[in-house]
């Protein structure tokens, strides 16, 4: 009679806490090498900063399509990749005039381009996450350069968009920061166990706490010419609010693809839109509200 196998046994706490701090030690590491690169860059601005934006959102559409071909569907990818690279210029050229033509065009390519194959079973399914993909990654992505410019639509130093971005940047990271270590060492209470079991409401309380903390650091020093302490801190708050529902939304995808991570292409961090996928909530709203609101 053949022997049953043993059943895995259960990770023991201290290998746990081992794999976290390897974790955090390989964000860390990367989070070394991007950061200076990410400030060089957005302070230089211009098309300098534009290309960085084309690097993200290229390698986030890829990732996202390469979700939606694990389920089993076809989008339009070389589209896809129009997008990524057109939507930024587009937002950065003549104060993002040609944004709304060029997504209009956009979308109704993802539409004609479904015509031209064979089969038209599941037609609707890969327009969708065609578009989708537009709208989600390259769209959202896009208004990092929107942010960048803002200061060439209200009338400010130009420098003042390599503030606010570099502020949408650490308040965000702040919070994903804040959840994570929280999160790892007193989690308790899951957050949303049906879309990311690790994820705990005592690592949301963290993120929160550490993102109006960093918003309020942030509008007493580098950024006190554009906003006060209390609104520093307010955005914080709705940065980290927007962060975490934009990372439960790519986990929901992810789930539903059953796919760990996007990509393996940031080490500890994942792909790219596992890194930016708080960015892509987050940095849209504070624009809107940093131009209407704000400044």
């Amino acid at each position: 009679m053949a022997a049953r196998p043993e059943a895995a046994a259960p990770e023991s706490a201290g290998r746990k806490r081992t794999r976290r701090l390897v974790g955090i030690g390989r964000r860390l590491l990367a989070a070394a090498v991007f950061v200076p690169c990410f400030l060089v860059i957005s302070w230089r601005g211009e098309h300098y900063f534009v290309l960085l934006v084309n690097l993200i959102v290229l390698t986030g559409l890829y990732e996202f399509y390469g979700l939606m071909r694990a389920k089993g569907l076809q989008p339009h990818e070389l589209l896809g990749a129009s997008a990524g690279l057109l939507l930024p210029w587009a937002m950065y050229l003549r104060g993002g005039v040609y944004a709304g033509p060029t997504l209009v065009v956009l979308l109704i390519a993802a539409m004609a381009s479904e015509l031209w194959r064979r089969r038209v079973d599941q037609a609707l399914a890969h327009i969708a996450v065609t578009t989708f993909g537009i709208l989600y990654v390259g769209w959202l992505g896009g208004h990092l350069v929107l942010l960048r410019e803002l200061p060439r639509l209200i009338g400010a130093p130009y420098a003042a968009g390599h503030r606010f971005v570099v502020f949408v940047f650490l308040v965000t990271w702040m919070s994903d920061t804040g959840a994570y270590l929280v999160g790892s060492l007193a989690g308790r209470h899951k957050l949303a166990p049906r879309i990311s079991p690790s994820k705990s409401v005592e690592g949301a309380c963290g993120g929160l706490v550490l993102a109006v903390v960093a918003g309020l650091c942030a509008a007493l020093t580098f950024v006190h010419r554009e906003m006060t302490p209390a609104t520093g801190a307010l955005l914080g708050a709705l940065a980290a609010l927007c962060g975490q529902c934009g990372d439960l939304a790519e986990s929901l995808l992810k789930r539903d693809a059953s796919v760990k991570d996007a990509s393996g292409a940031i080490p500890g961090h994942g792909g790219a839109l596992d890194r930016f996928d708080s960015i892509l909530f987050a940095a849209p709203l504070l624009y809107y509200v940093l131009r209407f609101a704000v400044v």
